[in-house]
């Protein structure tokens, strides 16, 4: 079973790796002279730096603040956001006069942005399976709980309660519902 923190804590290290890689190379420019420049994210990109940066407090103050729904899919749209415009900074890079080939930095922001979407997923997904157990196909339904191999309760869902009144029949809910 995942971890009530799990999530939480998955955006927390996405977002101090994206911090992180900002400082790291993202790119070798192979220069005409025969020089190597190494560029960093934070010196390569003035914009997206800043919004790299807002997005990880983003995703850090939701991981510390209560797990509304709201929460979680702005911590989970806030990974796919920032995962995007990093990929595309990975298939199009910088376009200079000079060969630009990417480093190890740009792939740490990506995988920090793809741990935020997987925190923000993880802990959407466990709210979902405790609001409505019946879709955790993983868990049996809660009126199976207590049956044994040999003997199969009828399920909570389908059956009522025998009514007083009714003599010892089961209605099938479904059926009155449709009525």
């Amino acid at each position: 079973m995942i971890s009530q923190r799990m999530g939480r804590l998955l955006s927390a290290v996405g977002a101090l790796l994206l911090i992180g890689g900002l400082f790291l190379t993202w790119y070798h420019i192979d220069r005409a002279n025969g020089f190597v420049e190494n560029a960093t994210g934070f010196d390569t990109f003035t914009r997206l730096r800043l919004v790299i940066l807002a997005g990880a407090v983003v995703l850090l103050i939701s991981a510390i603040v209560a797990q509304t729904q709201p929460v979680l899919i702005v911590r989970t749209l806030v990974g796919v956001v920032l995962g995007i415009l990093i990929l595309r900074r990975i298939v199009f890079p910088p376009d200079i006069a000079d060969p630009v080939k990417s480093q190890f930095g740009v792939f740490v922001g990506l995988v920090g942005a793809i741990c935020a979407v997987l925190g923000g997923i993880v802990d959407t997904s466990r709210e979902v399976a405790e609001r409505y157990p019946e879709m955790a196909f993983w868990r049996p339904p809660a009126g199976e709980l207590g049956a044994g191999p040999s003997e199969p309760q009828p399920s909570a869902r389908t059956r009522r309660p025998q009514e007083p009144h009714g003599g010892g029949t089961v209605v099938d809910s479904t059926a009155e519902e449709i009525r």
